[in-house]
């Protein structure tokens, strides 16, 4: 099953507090900061191409079949590869249209629909992996006022800054690294002739599966499998 899991992490940060800024400003830095943090995307790393040196044959007819069992996500996915398909030469269909998420599993039905769609390739995307890890984000303490200035206050006033403390506590963050794995067969020997291995570090769903796409257009396109 090819999915991107919806966990909304907090990538790590460090705050520097500079001497006298406010506590006011210190907490508006924070919230500011964990903002861009909560409306981040996510981030994907081509990991490895691999492809068969003896594959002469350029596709014409290619189905995009991505496993996924939210049909939306999985026709939103397979509507972008076509169209990246399309962009590199050959023509492209979304299995979404002729082969519903039951029909999969099935191969005499799916080996059906691919013929009667006259592709001469198929793309499947599928997730292979999904690790969970976690991060601590050390906590700040600011102190108002700048070293030197709370000598020149007096006794009290370096006793009384002692009161003026903003702490912002540590935490742990757990997200997901998932691991998804793009193949490209040739419909008549049924053997692979491209994959490309992809990892995206998770925020929000829709933002891995965005991530994903703008990730793999470029190694498609370059891959030289289109006409």
């Amino acid at each position: 099953m090819f999915r991107f899991p919806g966990t909304l992490p907090l990538v790590p940060f460090r705050l520097l507090l500079y001497k006298g800024i406010p506590p006011v400003k210190t907490r508006f830095l924070l919230l500011c900061v964990a903002v861009l943090l909560l409306t981040s995307c996510a981030s994907t790393e081509v990991v490895n191409t691999w492809k068969d040196d003896t594959q002469s044959q350029q596709f014409t007819n290619v189905l995009v079949v991505v496993v996924n069992k939210v049909p939306a996500y999985r026709t939103l996915i397979e509507n972008e590869l076509v169209d990246t398909i399309k962009k590199s030469g050959a023509d492209a269909k979304s299995a979404a249209t002729i082969l519903p998420n039951t029909d999969l599993t099935d191969e005499a039905t799916a080996s059906s629909a691919i013929h009667d769609a006259g592709a001469d390739g198929v793309m499947v995307v599928r997730l292979v992996d999904t690790t969970k890890e976690q991060v601590y984000t050390p906590g700040t303490t600011y102190v108002q006022g700048a070293y030197g200035g709370r000598y020149n206050r007096g006794w009290h006033g370096y006793y009384d800054s002692g009161y003026r403390v903003t702490n912002t506590p540590g935490y742990y963050s757990e997200y997901n690294v998932s691991t998804v794995e793009t193949a490209i067969f040739d419909t008549a020997t049924n053997k692979r002739v491209w994959s490309t291995i992809t990892s995206t570090t998770e925020t929000r769903e829709i933002d891995a599966i965005k991530s994903f796409l703008k990730a793999i257009r470029k190694p498609i396109q370059e891959s030289g499998l289109f006409q």
